[in-house]
């Protein structure tokens, strides 16, 4: 039985890197072909690789685009922020911890403000329940050495 369950987890993880590989080679592949005029068509295909489940990613490149365009990164915040507060207001912790998630990684980035992501850890500890303490955990271990370099 515990054969199974390891044969299952190492083809588990041989297909998540071989998935892994696929979107780096096809990202490479876009970055390298990108000149003037074919920005708009790469960018499009690079969202079209399933970048949304790579949110360090995503942020990164949204970090990008927000050194240009700074509107998107305060719509990409503002909108991070009501699906948090939705998610919060109808307990919905899966929700909360991809927002949150991706909140944190765009601190990191610093298009999100660092006093957010401490009014985000004052929010779930207000009235702690085990649901919202782990969420701080999730956030915390992506923003914290952030904050931690910002605040001594």
């Amino acid at each position: 039985m515990m054969a199974d369950a390891a044969s299952r987890g190492d083809a588990k993880e041989a297909q998540q890197r071989e998935s892994w590989d696929q979107l780096k080679k096809r990202i490479k592949a876009s970055v390298n072909r990108a000149n003037i005029g074919n920005i708009k068509d790469i960018i499009v295909e690079l969202f079209g690789a399933n970048l949304t489940s790579f949110t360090a990613v995503y942020a990164a490149l949204i970090a990008v685009i927000n050194t240009k365009l700074p509107l998107i990164g305060e719509l990409m915040v503002t909108r991070l922020v009501l699906q948090f507060r939705r998610a919060f207001k109808r307990d919905d912790k899966g929700l909360c911890i991809s927002s949150v998630m991706f909140l944190a990684h765009l601190s990191n980035q610093r298009v999100a403000h660092e006093v957010l992501a401490f009014q985000i850890v004052s929010l779930l500890l207000e009235t702690p329940t085990d649901d919202s303490v782990e969420v701080v955990v999730a956030f915390t271990r992506e923003v914290g050495a952030f904050l931690g370099s910002i605040v001594p």
